[in-house]
């Protein structure tokens, strides 16, 4: 199997980390021809990245549907828990890191210098603190997202959080965690862990090297 991701995409590095936790071997590389080129949307017609190519061709784009194959065709070292409700938790956790955090600093991103002026700049940011409030409440306050051991939340959230100092300050809010006290002593916790500690080093060149501690 062959896994196209950038190193700068926040969308790819859950994958990276799913699969560095798992010590899988999957080829990683760059998109063919680049992400925008005629040559990779006639691989993956969504035309975005991660992207992982099966061992039968069949091309699987998509972060949240990549790492649940990943988990089912690889199970162990298991990254959910064993009960129905405990998954169930680390899928919120799941779609929050990706929809309420992720997307919307992804999006405050691409603004730039003209974040605060531009129309779409408070929706953005409101979607983003109510992502923050969610955490703070379903995060466990010890551990990491959802227990003791790494989970699929964490492959999801601790990605997103490496973005924010760097958008935080860029935006104008540069003490923006500091009212998420869980937040940041689980931004700790979870960048201590080797997989993750790895993702982040690739992604700091493009992001900035200081981890979630805005």
């Amino acid at each position: 199997m062959r896994l196209y991701s950038e190193h700068n995409s926040p969308f790819s590095a859950p994958v990276r980390v799913a699969i560095y936790a798992k010590g899988l071997e999957i080829e990683i590389e760059p998109p063919p021809g680049g992400l925008l080129s005629a040559r990779f949307h006639a691989i993956n017609p969504l035309g975005t990245i991660p992207c992982l190519m099966l061992e039968s061709g069949v091309p699987l784009p998509e972060s949240a549907a990549i790492l649940e194959y990943l988990e089912d065709k690889f199970p162990n070292p298991p990254l959910r828990p064993e009960s129905a409700e405990a998954r169930a938790h680390v899928r919120l956790l799941q779609r929050i890191g990706e929809l309420q955090v992720t997307t919307p600093l992804v999006e405050l991103a691409r603004l730039d210098s003209h974040a605060t002026s531009d129309p779409t700049f408070s929706t953005w940011l409101t979607r983003l603190i109510r992502g923050l409030s969610s955490l703070q409440i379903y995060l466990r306050n010890e551990g990491l997202a959802a227990g003791q051991v790494l989970t699929l939340a964490d492959c999801q959230l601790a990605p997103a959080l490496f973005l924010l100092p760097k958008i935080a300050r860029q935006i104008g809010k540069p003490r923006l965690l500091e009212a998420y006290p869980v937040i940041l002593r689980y931004g700790e916790a979870v960048s201590a862990y080797p997989a993750v500690r790895r993702v982040l080093g690739e992604m700091a060149p493009a992001w900035g090297s200081q981890a979630a501690a805005a």
